[in-house]
């Protein structure tokens, strides 16, 4: 069988695994946290949830659907051949983690304090535990990001550390190693783009790359701004190539007053509901938002046009973390108690 049968028949099977809306919504009417996690024992997510043990916290249970979440993209991943796009998009899971550690470090945290938050499948599965380990490990930031040293993480954690130390401002650690996964992903589709396009063009890695890149150029652009970084630097966070919203797209919002006019160079290429957002971090959690509605039309609509390909393999992908997305908003919900209407109004469905 060849990588693209297999991997096009494995994303169709597990594509029958997700959970419809009426499941969701019974999840999200549960009362309790023991109540959510019998139901979600009824789902593919059981085999996660059967080690847990009361009391239960939202955090726990965001750890045990994202260890399937690995799990499922790994075992995807290993008929993969010659795609090497979905292994660099399972830099995601690793970079989840990553995230947490270093920011956890530049606060001060201690290793038991972080590690409580992380669940590490990931790297388990991919053999880099001991890198996680290392960076809860080392004595302050700096030292963390040392460890990182020969990783395709490096170079851009440098710079967000100089960026922290700068300007106090955390989310750059975000916003870096994003940098270095999507120019990766980016790279690897530029470099074999016919191999990605044998399929039929219409919602497939082309769509879903051009999605992540241009949300990420975009969204970055707009806190850049917030942060008060030089032009410079926001030309060197920009991946490029840029997809849709070209370089001079991006060169006119980083000119732009505000936020809200910055968008407008971009309100006629992508959809974004800003009506009611009120100042410039609410428009852009509405603009990334009206990216995560594309991706989300776009990963659902490949299983439609895509047939046996990398395309619904990669849909997959995003399909199953918008649904771990979901429930672990659920979880959060539940556990303080809010109207389940309130919670469905917050899922990405």
């Amino acid at each position: 069988m060849s990588s693209r049968t297999y991997v096009g028949t494995k994303a169709f099977a597990l594509k029958g695994t997700l959970l419809d809306p009426s499941t969701v919504q019974k999840l999200a009417e549960a009362t309790s946290l023991e109540e959510l996690v019998n139901r979600l024992r009824t789902t593919p997510y059981s085999e996660v949830l059967s080690a847990m043990v009361q009391p239960y916290a939202a955090r726990r249970i965001e750890l045990a659907l994202r260890e399937r979440m690995a799990s499922v993209h790994h075992s995807v991943t290993q008929g993969a051949g010659r795609y090497g796009i979905l292994q660099l998009y399972y830099l995601k899971n690793i970079a989840w983690d990553l995230k947490l550690a270093l920011k956890a470090k530049a606060l001060g945290r201690t290793y038991e304090e972080t590690v409580e938050y992380l669940d590490m499948k990931a790297e388990e599965l991919v053999g880099r535990r001991d890198l996680i380990i290392k960076v809860m490990s080392a004595r302050d930031v700096n030292e963390a990001v040392t460890m990182l040293s020969g990783t395709e993480f490096f170079s851009d954690v440098e710079k967000a550390l100089a960026g922290y130390s700068a300007r106090g401002e955390i989310r750059l650690f975000d916003v870096y190693i994003d940098h270095a996964v999507l120019s990766a992903i980016s790279s690897e589709f530029s470099l074999n783009a016919s191999l990605y396009s044998k399929s039929p063009g219409a919602n497939g890695v082309k769509d879903m790359v051009a999605l992540d890149v241009d949300a990420y150029n975009v969204v970055s652009v707009l806190r850049a701004k917030l942060w008060g970084l030089t032009d410079s630097e926001v030309q060197e966070l920009i991946i490029t190539p840029a997809r849709r919203v070209q370089a001079p797209t991006l060169a006119s919002m980083m000119g732009a007053e505000s936020a809200s006019e910055a968008v407008k160079f971009i309100e006629s290429n992508y959809r974004f509901q800003l009506q009611g957002a009120q100042g410039d971090e609410e428009i852009i959690d509405a603009v990334e938002d009206g990216f995560s509605r594309q991706m989300k039309e776009t990963a659902s609509l490949a299983f439609v046009w895509q047939g046996l390909s990398p395309g619904t393999i990669l849909a997959l992908v995003k399909l199953l973390e918008f649904e771990v997305s979901n429930l672990a908003a659920i979880s959060i919900g539940v556990e303080a108690g809010m109207d389940p209407k309130k919670i469905l109004s917050k899922l990405k469905l």
